[in-house]
């Protein structure tokens, strides 16, 4: 049974209009050049982005929902996966109380065929298919529109999966379930065929690293696949913790820096 709540609160799929819409397009038509001008620059506008490449990114970190919303299905066994290609979503940029955001308005709740879980190569194609024809085609205008190359795109998606992966293991219920995760997930990052994604090599294929945890000296946390442009809109702020951009120097000092005020503080 799919849980829509969930959906809406982890990966931005909504089955409803939101009141603090200040515009709507229908995800298909984000593969025309103007639509997506049209949409980046007026989250631009409320985000203050100076340039289209990092509005682009951020969109895309809002994107990368609906990709966490498949993984997620297929992660916890549905027998059917909702009908998440462009034709059936609707683009919704809504103000919020901090900051503008993304909802992702699902038209109608149709569901894709049964999935064999025994076959292999179906479940490649059912993969292949979403991102050859749904996900790739969006970055590729996106990258056109705002001047901005493919791989950082791609990698606000991988920012995303790839924490979603963790907690999704932390929460399975038992081996069988980790191990059908885990499967799922090596078939995305090294099962797929470059040419789905518009490359010469898979985008999420990439050696995972790990950095001590900001405020916990006994955990490890996702260094970030690519870096999310966030300084660019917030100079003092710099590079986040987990920015591959980071020298470890500055991250090592930022920890010492963190742990020394909670000190103080406690």
């Amino acid at each position: 049974m799919v849980d829509f709540q969930l959906l809406e609160e982890n990966f931005y799929l909504t089955l409803h209009a939101n009141d603090n819409t200040v515009l709507t397009i229908p995800a298909l038509d984000l593969l025309k050049p103007d639509r997506m001008e049209e949409l980046i620059d007026a989250y631009g506008a409320l985000i203050k982005a100076r340039e289209r490449s990092t509005t682009a990114a951020f969109f895309m970190s809002w994107y990368a929902g609906v990709c966490g919303a498949m993984q997620h299905m297929l992660y916890r066994n549905y027998t059917q996966l909702l009908d998440l290609s462009l034709s059936n979503l609707t683009v919704q940029l809504c103000t919020g109380e901090h900051y503008p955001f993304f909802l992702f308005k699902i038209e109608e709740v149709a569901l894709i065929k049964p999935l064999d879980k025994d076959r292999m190569e179906e479940r490649k194609q059912l993969l292949d298919c979403f991102y050859r024809e749904q996900v790739t085609p969006i970055i590729q205008t996106l990258s056109q529109v705002a001047n901005i190359h493919l791989i950082p795109l791609w990698g606000q998606i991988m920012n995303a999966l790839y924490p979603q992966l963790q907690e999704e293991l932390s929460e399975a219920s038992d081996e069988a379930g980790r191990t059908r995760i885990n499967e799922w997930f090596q078939l995305l990052t090294y099962g797929m065929e470059a040419s789905a994604f518009g490359l010469r090599k898979n985008p999420f294929a990439i050696k995972r690293t790990y950095i001590e945890h900001l405020m916990i000296p006994e955990q490890k946390v996702f260094m970030k696949a690519a870096c999310c442009l966030a300084y660019c809109l917030d100079h003092e702020m710099g590079y986040c913790y987990e920015c591959p951009r980071l020298k470890e120097e500055d991250r090592a000092a930022r920890r010492e820096n963190e742990r020394n005020q909670l000190q103080k503080e406690t």
